[in-house]
C-alpha cells in the first residue's frame, strides 16, 4: 500500500476501501493487478472470532468478486491448507478454480515431489530411496503417488530420515480432532495405523476447522492437513507414510489414550527384545498390546493378531520394509521385516503367527516351508520368530514366543 500511496497519493483517495483504491489506480494507469496471497486461510484456521472471519471473507470478496474486481483484476492466485470457505452451502469465492488434496487435476504433479523426482534426488545425493519412500511417500492424489517436498528436502539437507513435519503448527490439530472422538474416531485411527483404510464422506466438510462436528468432517480436515491420505477411487482415508505415523505416535503418547499410549511407548523396547532374542520380553510386550487393542481390533484369528503386531512394532518401519502375507517358499510368511540401508546391524526377521497352537510349531513351519526364500539376495543374520495366541488360557498369559537365529 505504501508504494501505491507514494506513486498516486495526489490522485487517489486512500481513505476508501482497498478494492476502490485498486480500481482508482487501474483507471489512472490502465494496468490490471495480479494478486498473490500465501496462506489465505490463516485467519480462518487460527481464529475463533466469527466476526473477524466474516469481515475477512468480505474483504476477499471485494478483491476477487466485486464489480470493481472485474476491471482491475488480471489474475488472483491464493494458496492455503483449507479449500475456500463455504457459507450457507455457497462458496464466498466461487469464481476460483480450486485444486485440493481431494481433487487436483491437471496440476497434481506440482503438489509435491513425484516418485521419479525423488529417485533422481536420491541418486544425486547418494541417499537410500527405499528409506525415503517409507518415510515420505504415500499421498495418493488423483491416482499419482506424491512425496512430502519439505520433508524430502530436509532429509537430503541433513542426510537423515526423521519426522520433520511434526514441528509445524498444524501438528496440534491431530490431538484436537482425535480427542473429539466423534463416532469412535479414536478406534478408527488405531485401525488405520494397523494398515486399514476407512471410508469417509468428504462432502459435509465446510472448509472451516471451527465448525467440525462429525467424524467425516474431522477426517476430511486431517486429509487437507496432510495427516491422512485419500484414495479417491475407494473414497477412503489411510495413514500415508512413516513420518505421519510418527506424528500420531507422539499424539497417542502425549494424549489421554491410557493403555494404547503405554503400548505405543514400548514399541522400541519390543524391537530391541526381538533383536536380542529375548522371547519372554517379546511375549510380555505383545501381551500388553493385546490388552490395549482388543477393544478396537478384532482378535480371534491370525489375521487379527497380525494387525495387533503391526501396532506393537509401530516404530520398526524406521529401519525395515514390513511385508504382511509375503509369498515365500511353500506358502506365505505372515510378516517379513526386510532391513533397509539405514538398518545398521539390525537383522532380517520372519514372524509366523499361530492361534491355539504353539510358538514352536510356528517356527517349525517357517523352516519346513522355507520362508527364508522370501529374502532372496539377503546375506546375514536372520531371526525366525514364532508367536502363539492361546485364546483358551483364561486369566493367565495368552502369548508365547520362540526366537531362533538363522544365518543366511
Amino acid at each position: 500500500m505504501s508504494d501505491l500511496r507514494d506513486e498516486f497519493e495526489e490522485n487517489v483517495d486512500f481513505s476508501k476501501k482497498f478494492s476502490v483504491i485498486l480500481m482508482s489506480v487501474y483507471k489512472l494507469t490502465g494496468i490490471q493487478f495480479v494478486i498473490i496471497i500465501d496462506e489465505w486461510d490463516c485467519v480462518i484456521r487460527n481464529s475463533d472470532d466469527q466476526n473477524l472471519i466474516h469481515n475477512y471473507l468480505q474483504f476477499l470478496h471485494s478483491l476477487f468478486k466485486s464489480e470493481e474486481s472485474k476491471y482491475f483484476l488480471a489474475l488472483a492466485y491464493i494458496t492455503g491448507i483449507l479449500p475456500i470457505k463455504k457459507i450457507k452451502d455457497e462458496s464466498a469465492l466461487n469464481n476460483f478454480q480450486e485444486f485440493t488434496m481431494l481433487k487436483s487435476r491437471p496440476i497434481t504433479q506440482y503438489y509435491g515431489f513425484t516418485e521419479e523426482e525423488v529417485m533422481m534426488l536420491c541418486r544425486q545425493y547418494n541417499m537410500d530411496y527405499e528409506s525415503m519412500k517409507a518415510w515420505y511417500n504415500g499421498y495418493l492424489i488423483d491416482g499419482l503417488h506424491m512425496y512430502n517436498p519439505n520433508s524430502v528436502s530436509m532429509a537430503l539437507n541433513y542426510r537423515d530420515f526423521d519426522s520433520y513435519w511434526k514441528n509445524t503448527s498444524s501438528f496440534e490439530s491431530i490431538n484436537t480432532f482425535i480427542n473429539m472422538n466423534y463416532e469412535g474416531l479414536r478406534d478408527d485411527i488405531v485401525n488405520m495405523l494397523s494398515g486399514k483404510k476407512l471410508y469417509v464422506n468428504t462432502e459435509t466438510f465446510q472448509n472451516d476447522f471451527s465448525t467440525v462436528s462429525s467424524k467425516d468432517e474431522a477426517l476430511t480436515a486431517l486429509i487437507h492437513l496432510g495427516y491422512l491420505g485419500y484414495d479417491r477411487e475407494e473414497e477412503s482415508a489411510f495413514i500415508p507414510n512413516y513420518e505421519v505415523k510418527k506424528a500420531y505416535q507422539a499424539a497417542l503418547c502425549t494424549g489421554n489414550w491410557g493403555k494404547i499410549g503405554k503400548s505405543i511407548a514400548r514399541c522400541d523396547e519390543l524391537l530391541r527384545a526381538t533383536i536380542n532374542c529375548d522371547s519372554d520380553k517379546v511375549a510380555e510386550i505383545i501381551e500388553l498390546a493385546h490388552e490395549s487393542y482388543t477393544s478396537v481390533l478384532r482378535y480371534n484369528d491370525e489375521n487379527s493378531l497380525s494387525c495387533v503386531l503391526t501396532m506393537a512394532y509401530f516404530t520398526a518401519p524406521a529401519y525395515y520394509n514390513i511385508v504382511r502375507e509375503m509369498p515365500a517358499g511353500k506358502g506365505y510368511a505372515d510378516m517379513v521385516f526386510i532391513p533397509r540401508e539405514n538398518a545398521g546391524k539390525r537383522p532380517a526377521i520372519i514372524i509366523e503367527l499361530k492361534c491355539d497352537k504353539t510358538a514352536e510349531a510356528a517356527v517349525k513351519q517357517i523352516k519346513d516351508r522355507h520362508y527364508e526364500g522370501a529374502l532372496a539376495g539377503y546375506k546375514g543374520k536372520l531371526l525366525l520368530v514364532g508367536i502363539n495366541y492361546d485364546s483358551q488360557n483364561g486369566e493367565k498369559k495368552h502369548h508365547t514366543c520362540v526366537i531362533e537365529e538363522y544365518e543366511k
